[in-house]
């Protein structure tokens, strides 16, 4: 297994518009929740945030980044520097590290009060489509970036493998976001990876389901956290959160105004009355029990 380590830098966007396309097409013939009013706000809105990210992220964190990486590498610091690896292994093994790490990440959003505030925003959208996958507050992304430049030297990644990893991050963040559904595939697919209906459950509106399914890419990090849940009707889902469900939090300036409010308590009084790792074991209330990682095969 061989590979130079190289990546060209026009891969990540290309993909990203290719996938959101494609997407949006089969979500428009095909939607698994009936298509929301006012569709193309929703996406205009989600698209503008990607747009200011991009922007300010590439210009605070771009050439930090890309420094650290190299210095990294250069100095041979990190994990992936202990053993002398060929570059094919090293590269799967980066992308296993840092989807692990995105795994932790994506919990601690959950957990930790002050990053839940930031991360609501995604989960505040009652209509996911694929543009969802874009919609992220910037404060959130701005906090995963500083850590980042921390897990770089730890782990040893070079910049090709971070933007291997994130091409393949905006590939799957698209996918499990969309309004599709891929029938009885789903189930097989969610053995390796994050598939549409477990990432449904992750943005419903139920805390013992909200908490739950954090994986990014490989779904075999929910099953080791113990977190995994499936859904045997997700059509019953609910999303959203109920304390955004007014029409003034979905205006631009409404979303990133969302870290300021008011701190809302489904989410957070749930994650001290239950413990994460429990989750699997609880029934919604309110609509069908869900199953817990049981898939025949």
């Amino acid at each position: 297994m061989d590979w130079n380590g190289t990546v060209p830098a026009w891969v990540k966007p290309v993909v990203l518009v290719t996938v959101l396309v494609v997407l949006w097409l089969w979500e428009s013939a095909r939607p698994f929740f009936e298509k929301p009013h006012g569709r193309w706000r929703h996406a205009a809105r989600s698209l503008c945030l990607a747009l200011l990210n991009t922007v300010l992220l590439a210009l605070a964190f771009g050439v930090a980044t890309v420094g650290v990486a190299a210095w990294t590498e250069s100095h041979r610091t990190g994990l992936l520097h202990v053993w002398s690896l060929p570059g094919g292994v090293r590269l799967v093994l980066a992308v296993l590290l840092l989807d692990g790490w995105l795994y932790l990440w994506h919990r601690a959003n959950h957990v930790i009060p002050l990053l839940w505030r930031f991360h609501r925003m995604h989960h505040a959208d009652r209509e996911m489509d694929v543009t969802t996958a874009l919609r992220f507050h910037t404060g959130e992304l701005v906090l995963s970036a500083i850590v980042r430049l921390t897990l770089i030297p730890l782990l040893g990644v070079t910049s090709a493998e971070l933007l291997v990893h994130e091409t393949l991050v905006v590939a799957a963040t698209a996918f499990h976001h969309a309004n599709i559904s891929v029938g009885s595939l789903d189930r097989w697919l969610a053995l390796g990876i994050v598939t549409p209906f477990l990432h449904k459950v992750h943005h419903s509106r139920e805390p013992v389901e909200t908490n739950s399914n954090y994986a990014t890419v490989f779904s075999w990090w929910d099953r080791l956290g113990g977190t995994l849940r499936q859904c045997e009707d997700c059509q019953s889902l609910r999303l959203g959160l109920d304390e955004f469900d007014d029409s003034r939090w979905e205006t631009l300036a409404g979303l990133l105004s969302i870290p300021a409010a008011q701190r809302p308590a489904s989410v957070l009084e749930f994650q001290r009355e239950q413990p994460v790792g429990d989750l699997a074991k609880l029934d919604s209330p309110q609509k069908k029990p869900l199953a817990a990682e049981k898939i025949d095969g």
